[in-house]
C-alpha cells in the first residue's frame, strides 16, 4: 500500500513515467474521483487502469491509515492521454458523480478503446449486499444499462466501447 499526495505533475512524471498498469483499491464512494486524473498527467504510458469503489462497511480500517479526506483535484484543461486503451471501474453506482467521473476519463483519454463497469459485489464477511436484489436488478437492468451508455456517451465523439456487467 502506497499513499500518493497529488502534487504538480512536474514532480511525479519522473517516477511514474514507465507506469502502464495501475490498480487503485477501495476508495471511499463517497469522495470526488477527479483526483485520480493526476495519475493520466503523470504517467504517459499507462495503458490499463482500475478503479475500485468497493469499499464494503465490515473492511477493516488499519489503524495507520490517515483520516478520510476528500481531495479535489482539477485536471489540466488541455490533459490528453494517447495511451489508456482499458479503464476498469469496480463499485460502478448509476449516479451523477461516477457518470461525471467517466466522461472525464473519456475526455481527456483520448486512445481509450474500452471502458468496463461492474457494480457491488456481495461481501463475503457481512450481508452488504443481498443477492436476491442482485439477480432482480440484474433481470430489469437492460434498459438501465442503455440509457447509462447514451448519457455517457451523449455529446462526444468517443467511439470507446462501453460494457456494464
Amino acid at each position: 500500500m502506497i499513499w500518493i499526495k497529488p502534487e504538480h505533475p512536474k514532480e511525479l512524471t519522473y517516477i511514474f513515467n514507465n507506469l502502464n498498469s495501475l490498480a487503485l483499491y477501495n476508495i471511499f464512494s463517497e469522495c470526488d474521483l477527479s483526483w485520480t486524473l493526476f495519475i493520466l498527467e503523470v504517467a504517459p504510458a499507462l495503458q490499463k487502469f482500475r478503479l475500485s469503489r468497493t469499499q464494503h462497511p465490515c473492511a477493516k480500517v488499519s489503524k495507520d491509515n490517515p483520516e478520510k479526506t476528500n481531495i479535489v483535484w482539477e485536471p489540466s484543461k488541455d490533459l490528453k492521454h494517447l495511451n489508456l486503451k482499458l479503464f476498469i471501474m469496480f463499485g460502478f453506482e448509476d449516479e451523477d458523480k461516477a457518470a461525471n467521473y467517466i466522461r472525464l476519463v473519456m475526455e481527456h483519454a483520448v486512445g481509450l478503446k474500452r471502458i468496463e463497469l461492474h457494480g457491488r459485489s456481495p461481501c463475503n464477511g457481512c450481508d452488504a449486499i443481498d443477492l436476491e436484489s442482485l439477480r432482480r436488478r440484474s433481470q430489469a437492468d437492460e434498459a438501465s444499462r442503455h440509457r447509462i451508455k447514451e448519457q455517457l456517451t451523449h455529446g462526444s465523439s468517443s467511439s470507446v466501447e462501453i460494457v456494464i456487467c
